[in-house]
């Protein structure tokens, strides 16, 4: 006898009813189920180690990033680099001019001159001291003048150093008021903002670089994903030769994304990763927890009412199981037996033509479901 299709009414109370309460075997005709290309597979086949594939970003770690600031403030009269550019330790990244720097250049010069007057008078104390022309209190002021001039001519000779710039010669020579911005490490240049002819302040960001190695994905991973992950679990890339390890899994949740934050590590990348790209990420659990998981393909998921079910053979029919949803790539979905749920190596499960027995499952279109 022909099925009769629910009312309206009847249809929304048993959407309302818990779906393994409504029928917990769904049975279909050998029609039905020729027609609806039903295919099976045993679980056994589908067995997984529990890897998971979850998008990823790279980032740079921040130890491996340099900041390139502007040591006085100036004009930009020359950019040597670009965005994405490999650099070298000591490789010319700007030039930079401004009255800011000249005055630096100047106050060393007047430094190491008075420097050098400090130094005579300590030179000429100590051998009228030797004479027993003067006090030794008289040679004590002489050398603690040498010294702090001394100390005076090394802290701007630093500064000249840290602007880029050159030691004016003794008659004023030199003096340009221009500086070098060189390349503190070798690295890519991840950042540069600045321009040529653009005035700039004190410290601010001309550069930001980064060294390749090690580098860093960023991974978003729900708490079902997560599960079973820990430090040290091995991560692959498509296209890495070597694999990255996982280095923290986040103990709590994003606020805004509800989501928590894994972290891996590769060391060496080999050229197979850049910054900021967007991966696909194999983490491979060393835990044995992971044991009852299952890679099956993305047709024998179905949804109901928030949760994930598969349709396993059951005697004359199928029955829904209840499943936990542990990560989706294009085509698999990893999943686990939900609580209260079981799932078997030996069960044969629905992976094709699930639409068919879960429209008999709800009692929509011609399916007959006892």
């Amino acid at each position: 006898m022909r099925a009769m299709k629910p009312t309206g009414l009847a249809l929304l109370l048993l959407l309302a009813l818990p779906a393994a309460a409504q029928t917990p075997v769904i049975r279909l005709s050998p029609e039905q189920t020729k027609a609806a290309g039903i295919a099976l597979a045993k679980l056994d086949g589908l067995r997984s180690d529990g890897e998971r594939r979850l998008p990823a970003q790279v980032v740079v770690p921040p130890a491996q990033t340099e900041v390139v600031s502007a040591p006085l403030g100036g004009v930009v009269t020359a950019v040597k680099a670009a965005y994405g550019e490999t650099v070298k330790r000591g490789q010319l990244l700007a030039r930079l001019q401004g009255p800011q720097l000249l005055q630096l250049q100047r106050e060393f010069a007047g430094a190491r001159a008075q420097a050098d007057v400090a130094a005579e008078q300590r030179k000429r104390d100590e051998s009228l001291f030797a004479d027993g022309i003067i006090s030794r209190s008289r040679l004590a002021v002489a050398q603690a003048t040498d010294r702090q001039a001394a100390a005076q001519l090394a802290e701007k000779r630093a500064a000249l150093r840290l602007a880029g710039m050159g030691e004016p010669g003794a008659d004023g020579a030199g003096l340009s008021g221009a500086a070098a911005v060189k390349a503190p490490v070798d690295g890519v240049v991840l950042e540069a903002p600045v321009q040529p002819g653009q005035r700039v302040e004190p410290t601010a960001v001309l550069f930001k670089l980064g060294r390749l190695a090690p580098l860093w994905l960023e991974i978003q991973a729900t708490p079902a994903q997560a599960a079973g992950l820990a430090a040290g679990d091995k991560v692959r890339v498509p296209g890495c030769a070597d694999e990255g390890r996982l280095t923290l899994v986040a103990p709590h949740l994003n606020p805004a994304t509800q989501s928590l934050q894994l972290r891996a590590e590769f060391a060496n990348v080999g050229g197979c990763l850049r910054p900021f790209e967007f991966v696909h990420a194999r983490i491979a659990p060393a835990q044995a927890a992971a044991a009852g998981a299952w890679r099956i393909p993305s047709t024998a998921l179905v949804r109901h009412q928030g949760q994930g079910w598969v349709f396993a053979e059951a005697e004359q029919g199928f029955a829904p199981v209840a499943v936990r949803v542990m990560d989706e790539a294009e085509r698999s979905v990893l999943i686990a037996a939900a609580e209260g749920a079981s799932l078997r190596d030996d069960l044969r499960i629905v992976v094709a033509g699930t639409a068919a027995i879960k429209a008999a499952w709800l009692g929509i279109g011609a399916g007959a479901a006892k």
